[in-house]
């Protein structure tokens, strides 16, 4: 987990990571400098070239998560809208010969605004969704990362491409990722890529189902939250601070067990990490 303190005579923010997923996470930022951009995107551009020299030949896509799920178990339209796009990218690389993979992420989540808590974990309701599309279970990742992960908890975008990261570093195989996300989401996204090592190209997906006005992720909050992980916070160590009341008041962060036999096709109950 990442630490903060306050240091100096300015109260400056010094970020230290701890999570040790990689080398690129290891480095202690007080600023998004210059600098700090420079080298982790010629990190970024340096992995693609090393992947592309071993023939590493699967693309990693990752469609954010959405929260609540519709009666706490369906993807709602945001959340189906970004699982759509990624099908759609999914079906044009396998028709030209390529090879996919994607990470479905997020844990079981609590809407603080409703008071809804799912019963469902986001990454068992996007795995289903896409087996239901005739996605074959071999090409999916989710709960096993995430259980894999230095931090199994994923509750925020942020938590989405560290453990993304994480289980690309762990895979030669994976070329480059694709992360289909709300406009609002974008720029931080493309922040977290470069901080977590994840050669990330970000897509923007419109909803024709849902009003402009109305997308997620909009709003001057979330301006404000694009702006802090520009400058401050690359790694989402607020914003993790922020999430935490989107975890389960009863501690269970996965599907609830009565709910477990709807999701046994899918490979991570019946597979080990990889």
């Amino acid at each position: 987990m990442s630490r903060e303190s306050f240091e100096g005579r300015s109260g400056g923010l010094a970020h230290t990571d701890e999570t040790n997923t990689s080398s690129n996470t290891s480095a202690k930022v007080r600023l998004v400098t210059p600098v700090w951009l420079r080298e982790r995107r010629a990190a970024a551009t340096a992995l693609k070239v090393e992947r592309a020299v071993s023939h590493a030949n699967t693309q990693l896509l990752i469609p954010a998560a959405q929260h609540p799920l519709v009666e706490g178990v369906k993807p709602g339209k945001e959340f189906e809208n970004r699982l759509a796009a990624a099908l759609r990218h999914r079906e044009a690389t396998v028709k030209a010969g390529g090879r996919v993979a994607f990470f479905l992420t997020g844990n079981r989540h609590h809407d603080s605004a409703t008071g809804q808590t799912d019963a469902v974990a986001l990454y068992d309701a996007a795995g289903k969704w896409l087996l239901d599309e005739g996605v074959p279970a071999e090409e999916l990742h989710g709960k096993d990362w995430i259980d894999a992960s230095s931090k199994p908890q994923v509750y925020n975008g942020a938590d989405e491409i560290r453990v993304a990261a994480e289980g690309y570093q762990r895979n030669a195989r994976f070329s480059d990722a694709r992360y289909f996300c709300a406009p609002g989401q974008s720029q931080r996204a493309e922040m977290y890529s470069l901080a977590y090592g994840l050669p990330a190209d970000v897509v923007i997906t419109q909803s024709p189902d849902i009003e402009a006005g109305e997308q997620f992720h909009a709003g001057l909050q979330h301006v404000a939250l694009n702006g802090l992980t520009r400058t401050v916070d690359p790694y989402g160590t607020l914003l993790a601070t922020r999430t935490q009341d989107r975890i389960p008041a009863d501690g269970n962060m996965g599907t609830i067990p009565e709910l477990l036999p709807v999701y046994h096709d899918l490979p991570w109950y019946n597979t080990q990490p990889q």
